[in-house]
Order: structure tokens, then C-alpha cells, then sequence
């Protein structure tokens, strides 16, 4: 001041609009240097939060959306939408205490070997949809960003990917990609799931053949083609079961004499052979929590009779020479890989298209969608009749020509003919 004092002084309305000629006296050492306007509020608690911003307008606009927000009760921490998305899939993972250890072992992969590689370090609140549909495409193209794990491997490049299916973009996408989105929403670290409208791509199928399906002279053929390839009458008895019950190769291994009822001509599935997180083999329960009672036929029956006489009934029904019981991915290498080439219609069929194979024969045999889908363990009908409808007999003649008739009677149209 003119006469030596010290007083401070804001700097008027005008001159804080127009920072490039605010006077010298009023700029500080940090004068134009980084984020020079801070947007203050209080949350819903009462807490007060802050924020810089390089422009007034951004802070000013930030401030205004925040107030809205607060107002209508969609508020979110801006903070936690900076949270990375590894942060949140990995918080995601942590919480689920419900799912089998083989589940935990899949999110964990595609979480790896997709997910994180594109994701992971951006800021969850950041993604958008049309990010995702373009990351949706490239997956599809097999050019989407990867990491594979090495191991194993005998060529130095590993693994790489290719063009993914639709019902397995399905799962990376929506239920692993998605499950950290949903769980970010559900803490409130996100306003809003941008995988929510999304559109997954769908597989045109094969236009040329149905599903897998071998006649009973094909499958006699396989039967004893798996006996042959071993020299054990076991193999052929555990390939009979898989095509003509349907059961799951890891729910067929399981079986322990004491679970065979061959009185009632029926097997008691209520475990399956399936993994711990550290991807070591273990019992576990079966798939969809869902027990049930497997129909045998009656040459299955005088199989298993053969292969099961004498022995104690806490022995695995299906057991190698040295008594442990049969493991589905070695006996895939040992037996199915060389007895499905006896067959030229079979030469590229998993041992899970066995299931279908039984499912097809059992339904033109006149099994109706109950029976199946307590013999292949289905949730509900619904995932049966999604699967094989096309399979029962088309009622729609039949249909038809009650219409017909009682249209006739209706109008007489019987009686006007006969006259």
C-alpha cells in the first residue's frame, strides 16, 4: 500500500475472467503452471471433495453435473470411476465364493489371456460401447491384443489366437469381461453398465448337417473298436455308456460301483471328476448342482456286470491297469482319438458329441423332452427343448387336419358332400 503496509487483495470478477492480463502483483510462482481452478463439493455423506481443472469452463461444467447428479440420487464417487478395471475384475473374481474351482480357473484364463490385456489398465468408468463392439470384432477376427502363458509350449511363439466362436465370445465378453462390470455398477463405482445393450454375434452353424448322430451299427463299431485299442473290455463298456446314456465324461469316471443300481437298470450320478484353482483333478459335484438317476440299457448292463464282478464297491467302475480311476483326457488320447477313425462319420467327434448322439437316438426311439432332460442332466427343459425341438416328430398335420374337421362340422360341409 502507498504508506508500507501489507494487505491482501482479490483480484476483481473481471480481472479472474481474463487470467492472460491479471495484473502482476496478483500471480504467484505457480502463475500458469498446471491445473489452476478447483472445484470443491460435499457428497451425499457430508464429505467435501476436491478437484483441479487447467480451464474455469471444465470446472464449472463439472460442478454443475456433480450438483445434478446428488440431486436426482445418481451421485458416484468421481474417483472410483478412475478406479482401473483390473482393480474392479480382480475384486470381482474375489468375490465369488459360489462358483466351482473349474469356473474360477475359466474366468481366471479368459480374465489373462483377453480381458486384461485390453483393459486392464484403463479406468473403468472410461469404456464405452463403441469401444466394446470394436473390441467384440476384433475377437471374432482372432486380431484382438492377447496374452498367453508360454508353458508347455514347444514352438518359442506359444499359442495364438483364433477366429473365436460366438457362444465362447459370449462367455469372455459377457459373463467374464461383464461379470467386473456388473460388480462395479453393483458398488456404485459406475453409474451406468455400457455392456448392457450391447449385441453378441450369433454362429450361422453348420447349414449342411444337424447334430452329431450314428447309427446303432456305427456305434457296435465304436464299441469295439475302444475294446480292441486297449485290449480291455472296460474301454468299450465306458464308450457304450457315454453314446446310448449321455452321460459327461468326468460324471461317467466318477461312478463308483456302489452308485450302480443294475437291478433298477440305472447309474446314481452325483459326482464329477473336475478341478481345484492350482488345476489339480478332484472330485467335485456335477454340473448345475444337479443329481440324478442315468437310464442303462440292458447290453450297458451286462457290461458293466462283466467289468465291475468281484471287485469292492467303493472301486471306481472305470479303472486303468493299475487301478486308478480313468482320467477323460488321457482316455480321449488313448482310445477315442484311434476308435472314432473306424468310423468316417464319427472322425471328428468329441467325446462330448456323444451326448448328442445319445440324446438323438433316444428321442427317435419316442423319448419325450422329460426323459431327456433328466438323462443328460439339464437344469430345465428349456436348455433341452432349445437343443433338440427340431428333433420330435412335427405334430403339424396332424394339427392341420383336426382344424379341418372341425371346420366341416361347423358349417356342415359334411352333409352338403354327402347330399
Amino acid at each position: 500500500m502507498p504508506d508500507g503496509t501489507v494487505t491482501k487483495i482479490s483480484p476483481t470478477s473481471a480481472q479472474m475472467k481474463s487470467l492472460r492480463t491479471m495484473p502482476e502483483h496478483f500471480r504467484t510462482s505457480k502463475f500458469g503452471r498446471g491445473s489452476r481452478w478447483e472445484a470443491g463439493w460435499y457428497d451425499p455423506d457430508g464429505i467435501q471433495k476436491k478437484r483441479l481443472f487447467s480451464r474455469r469452463s471444465d470446472a464449472e461444467a463439472f460442478v454443475a453435473g456433480i450438483e445434478d447428479d446428488i440431486r436426482s440420487d445418481r451421485y458416484i464417487d468421481p474417483s472410483a470411476r478412475e478406479r482401473t478395471f483390473e482393480a474392479a475384475a480382480e475384486a470381482w473374481l474375489a468375490s465369488k465364493n459360489r462358483i466351482k474351482d473349474s469356473s474360477w480357473r475359466r474366468y481366471r484364463r479368459e480374465l489373462d489371456n483377453y480381458v486384461l490385456p485390453r483393459w486392464g489398465s484403463r479406468a473403468v468408468g472410461s469404456i464405452t460401447r463403441p469401444q466394446i463392439d470394436e473390441w467384440i470384432s476384433q475377437l471374432r477376427a482372432g486380431t484382438a491384443v492377447f496374452v498367453f502363458d508360454k508353458n508347455g509350449h514347444l514352438n518359442e511363439g506359444g499359442r495364438k489366437p483364433v477366429k473365436m466362436s460366438a457362444a465362447y465370445l459370449r462367455h469372455v465378453v459377457g459373463s467374464t469381461f461383464g461379470g467386473a462390470l456388473r460388480y462395479a455398477v453393483a458398488e456404485q463405482w459406475i453409474g451406468r453398465n455400457p455392456l448392457a445393450k450391447v449385441e453378441f454375434p450369433r454362429d450361422e452353424g453348420d447349414i449342411e448337417n444337424d447334430l452329431p448322430s450314428l447309427s446303432y451299427v456305427q456305434l457296435d463299431m465304436l464299441a469295439s473298436a475302444a475294446s480292441a485299442i486297449s485290449g480291455r473290455p472296460v474301454d468299450g463298456v465306458l464308450f457304450s455308456m457315454l453314446a446310448h446314456s449321455g452321460p459327461r465324461i468326468g460324471e461317467a469316471t466318477a461312478l463308483k460301483i456302489k452308485d450302480l443300481d443294475l437291478e433298477q437298470k440305472r447309474a446314481r450320478i452325483h459326482r464329477t471328476w473336475t478341478i481345484d484353482r492350482a488345476g489339480l483333478r478332484k472330485l467335485g459335484p456335477v454340473k448345475t448342482w444337479e443329481k440324478r438317476w442315468l437310464p442303462l440299457a440292458d447290453f450297458v448292463i451286462d457290461g458293466l456286470s462283466e467289468i465291475t464282478a468281484g471287485r469292492d464297491s467303493e472301486d471306481f467302475v472305470f479303472v486303468t491297469v493299475r487301478g486308478a480311476a480313468v482320467d477323460g483326457k488321457n482316455w480321449y488320447n488313448r482310445v477315442w482319438l484311434k476308435a472314432r477313425r473306424t468310423v468316417r462319420a464319427a472322425a471328428d467327434y468329441s467325446v462330448h458329441d456323444l451326448r448328442h448322439v445319445a440324446a438323438t437316438n433316444a428321442i427317435a426311439a419316442g423319448a419325450d423332452v422329460k426323459l431327456v432332460q433328466l438323462m443328460l442332466g439339464h437344469k430345465d427343459a428349456t436348455e433341452t427343448l432349445n437343443t433338440y425341438s427340431h428333433l420330435w416328430p412335427n405334430r403339424v398335420d396332424e394339427v392341420i387336419g383336426a382344424v379341418e374337421r372341425r371346420r366341416a362340422e361347423a358349417l356342415g360341409l359334411g352333409q352338403l358332400r354327402a347330399l
